[in-house]
């Protein structure tokens, strides 16, 4: 790993607990380590390195703190410093398509899937059954088989390659070679991705760099029309991603159940319904007004920004009945606003 990337991760210029971000990089999956990431828009590396040990990851911000590139504010808190941030922006690459939150836990089957679907069709095009497929488990076996029965033969082939046409004039140039240079077909073995990534990078940025095309694919390819034979192909795959238990809950917020209610009929605590919901508001469509009183927004209303800067125990000791769920969905809610507002 190299330390100019783990200090990237303090740009957004607060100080902050070394440890959540650790959890967030490991993939700690708490209500507090996500809302970290959302804070400091951190969240897109969750999980990122599952494997990553403490000790390997407080060598480097020490080393970044005798560089001063970091500064220790407090015991556990850091600030990255003017020196830092210059080093920050001399770096051409932010790897800002990467999002682990999304597609991290499943982004190379769903690729693998992809891949080996091309090659079905392509031989399937030519009428060529003499070939060797890519895969040979039935969990690609039996989703490309139900998918390619789903419709004729002709419209299909002409269906999926219409689709990637599609699909490559929204990514760059670069991307849509890089992908199209690994698929295998008709007469045609595709190469891997590192024999296509420039050999002069290490091995942790062409990690990171394939990350980046490969997610920016998925999420072009989620973005298509819900009909799209790629997006229903895929779409299994990238929910996986999402916490099993937290989706149950987001179907629940389609009737109008109190919080009590949905826990009694979830036969879970009230205390994980509210870390769902707090999950579900970070990225969803969210009906905050729903659980933010109106006496809630009254009291937050006036208070200074930034929102980063919130603590829920300073302005609990001005106003000693604050709600922490309501607080914390508040804070979450002004902050997409403010970003949805930049974009």
């Amino acid at each position: 790993m190299e330390p100019s990337f783990i200090l990237a991760l303090f740009q957004h210029g607060y100080k902050v607990r070394t440890s959540t971000l650790y959890h967030l990089l490991k993939g700690k999956r708490t209500s507090s380590v996500l809302l970290y990431g959302f804070l400091y828009e951190n969240l897109r590396f969750f999980q990122l390195f599952p494997l990553l040990s403490e000790k390997q990851f407080n060598n480097i911000l020490e080393e970044l703190v005798k560089q001063e590139s970091l500064r220790l504010v407090s015991d556990g808190e850091v600030q990255i410093t003017g020196k830092g941030m210059q080093v920050v922006l001399q770096e051409d690459d932010y790897f800002s398509s990467i999002d682990n939150y999304h597609f991290g836990k499943t982004d190379e089957m769903i690729w693998r899937l992809l891949q080996f679907t091309v090659q079905v069709v392509s031989n399937l095009s030519y009428t060529n059954k003499n070939y060797v497929p890519l895969e040979q488990s039935p969990l690609y076996q039996k989703q490309v088989k139900m998918y390619i029965k789903s419709m004729p033969k002709v419209q299909l082939i002409e269906t999926v390659k219409n689709e990637w046409t599609q699909i490559f004039s929204h990514l760059t140039k670069d991307e849509a070679n890089f992908f199209a240079q690994q698929f295998s077909g008709y007469q045609q073995i595709g190469k891997t991705s590192f024999q296509v990534m420039d050999e002069q990078d290490n091995a942790f940025k062409q990690m990171l760099q394939k990350k980046e095309k490969l997610h920016h694919l998925l999420e072009t390819i989620c973005l298509m029309p819900d009909a799209s034979f790629l997006k229903k192909l895929v779409l299994p795959l990238v929910k996986q991603n999402e916490n099993k238990s937290m989706s149950e809950t987001s179907s629940y917020l389609k009737t109008q159940h109190s919080i009590e209610e949905l826990a009694r009929q979830r036969r879970v605590k009230i205390s994980t319904i509210k870390d769902h919901l707090m999950e579900l508001a970070l990225t969803k469509d969210f009906p905050f007004e729903r659980f933010i009183s109106q006496k809630t927004e009254e009291c937050l209303l006036e208070y200074p920004k930034p929102y980063q800067d919130w603590t829920y125990r300073s302005v609990k000791q001005t106003n000693p009945e604050l709600d922490y769920f309501e607080f914390r969905l508040y804070q979450i809610q002004k902050l997409r606003e403010e970003r949805e507002s930049n974009q």
